[in-house]
């Protein structure tokens, strides 16, 4: 009967050493981190259990890589590490994996999600850059995770990266699709560096699927009208309105304003900052006149300080509240159990903004950005000053926004109206809570509509119908001096000329009265 194999301790000046054998003819020295007699001959019973165990599933090298590392264990993360070293011979009987490399790197999921979660940036500052992973997040959730399971990340090949491709629904967009298709490649290229779990990158860079020029869909626009309407409603939350106004006039990502506190605010000077930014490109602007009379006024009524948040939201739920629900039914709101929307509430119903179909995206935060970009170029806004707010790197992201330029400005669409004019909560004189500029239509109409007529106690009943001049009442023509004169050069709504004065007007032109005043000859 074979002795029980209990391995050697070697006690030494340096140290102590333990000589376990890790296969029938193969004994190996392994160096101990431990301090006293007791602990050397605890860890020499641990680490020959552990090489008893792998011998009948791993070769002599594989179980001497793990008795190497369970030896060396010491200090605060002796503990852990001897887990981890259990989880692994686990993994190794139960035919999971025959490397102890393999056995020892995490899986396809938990190596992302430390990517994901910034563990791996707080290690590998440099190497790792800060982003928004929320996306992310839902793709792994979503799509690569349930195909991979607990794969280890240095046992995943391109096979692997195609069956998830294989399994994506069908009615993904190209777009998404490739997005998947990056999301695995990046975590596998940090799993190559600064991991250091493979030795290169399994998915070729030209593997990568290609999105056709055909597969961009397209985005809606909000017009000047529709943005004075929502900006305008009482009914939708004052904060979301701020935000709605600035990503419009500004251009600047969601995310940016997100992340935006008042000390990047020049308010002073009518400019912002942005340091951190999705690419990493600090940049800086004037803003819109209307824009800094606007966030001047919210960061007074708010009462905050230099270090708080300029629009203290989660704008990740900003394409939720602008256009609601695509399933919302307008034509019985007090039935529907879905969510209306900023744009309906505001009285917006133009249709082409909720509807998604195979060729068009309804509204999206994001969206408002493209609207910027948009009125700008028809305004003829040169590509410079455009990106500088908005950040693009090339003037191919601006042309896609070319064509609809275009066709903005051959409607003459115009601008938008100022921004702290549309917020009725700044003029609380107002009442009704609409636009605080009124349409030009309007402004029109007010201007021409018939004079008040004179209260002189002598006045006739033509000149009470009439708009007094020089007796007080108000008059735009500077040259009618007299009310005899005035009398002959009006002639009231509904009136007749003879009603008036037997003499005739004629027409003369004057830059000072809109329509032209009419002076006898």
């Amino acid at each position: 009967m074979p002795r029980p194999a209990t391995g050697q301790v070697i006690h030494h000046g340096e140290g102590y050493t333990a000589r376990v054998r890790v296969a029938a003819n193969d004994r190996r020295p392994f160096r101990l981190a431990v301090s006293s007699d007791t602990e050397a001959e605890e860890r020499n019973a641990l680490l020959v259990a552990l090489a008893l165990r792998l011998r009948p599933h791993a070769t002599a090298d594989e179980i001497a890589k793990l008795v190497q590392r369970a030896a060396g264990a010491a200090g605060a993360t002796a503990k852990k590490t001897l887990q981890e070293i259990e989880e692994a011979a686990c993994l190794i009987e139960s035919g999971e994996t025959a490397t102890a490399s393999s056995a020892l790197a995490p899986s396809f999921a938990d190596f992302a999600k430390s990517w994901t979660s910034g563990e791996l940036r707080k290690k590998h500052p440099d190497h790792v850059r800060d982003k928004d992973h929320d996306r992310d997040v839902q793709i792994l959730r979503m799509y690569v995770n349930p195909c991979m399971r607990t794969k280890r990340i240095t046992d995943v090949t391109l096979d692997d990266c195609e069956r998830v491709m294989a399994n994506l629904p069908r009615h993904l967009s190209p777009a998404t699709r490739r997005h998947v298709a990056q999301c695995m490649r990046k975590v596998l290229s940090f799993a190559v560096y600064p991991g250091r779990y493979l030795p290169a990158n399994p998915i070729p860079r030209e593997w990568m699927p290609k999105v056709p020029r055909s597969g961009a869909k397209a985005m809606a626009c909000l017009y000047p009208a529709e943005d004075a309407k929502l900006l305008g409603c009482r009914a939708v939350p004052l904060e979301r309105r701020i935000a709605y106004g600035v990503l419009i006039r500004e251009g600047m990502r969601a995310g940016e304003l997100e992340l935006l506190r008042w000390r990047d605010l020049d308010l002073a000077h009518g400019r912002v900052r942005l340091d951190e930014n999705k690419t990493d490109d600090p940049r800086a602007w004037a803003l819109s006149p209307d824009v800094v009379r606007a966030l001047t006024w919210w960061k007074k009524r708010s009462g905050a300080d230099d270090d708080a948040l300029v629009v203290g939201l989660d704008l990740g739920d900003g394409a939720w509240w602008l256009r609601g629900d695509a399933h919302f039914d307008p034509k019985k709101p007090e039935t529907s159990t879905n969510r209306r929307g900023d744009l309906r509430t505001a009285g917006v119903t133009r249709r082409e903004l909720f509807e998604r179909t195979a060729s068009r995206l309804p509204i999206r935060l994001h969206d408002l950005r493209a609207s910027f970009v948009t009125i700008s170029l028809a305004a003829g806004r040169t590509e410079a000053w455009v990106t500088d707010r908005t950040g693009h790197k090339s003037s191919q992201m601006l042309a896609r926004y070319a064509r609809q330029a275009r066709t903005w400005s051959e409607l003459d669409m115009g601008g938008l109206q100022p921004m702290d004019r549309l917020l009725p909560e700044m003029h609380p004189r107002r009442v009704g809570g609409g636009s605080a500029t009124p349409p030009r239509a309007a402004r029109g109409a007010a201007t021409r509509r018939a004079p008040s007529p004179p209260r002189g106690r002598h006045s006739s009943g033509v000149e009470r119908a009439a708009s007094g001049g020089p007796s007080g009442i108000r008059t735009r023509d500077l040259r009618i001096k007299s009310p005899q004169l005035y009398r002959l050069s009006y002639r009231p709504v509904g009136c007749s000329t003879s009603t008036v004065h037997s003499l005739q007007p004629r027409a003369v032109a004057c830059p000072l009265t809109d329509p032209p005043a009419l002076a006898c000859t």
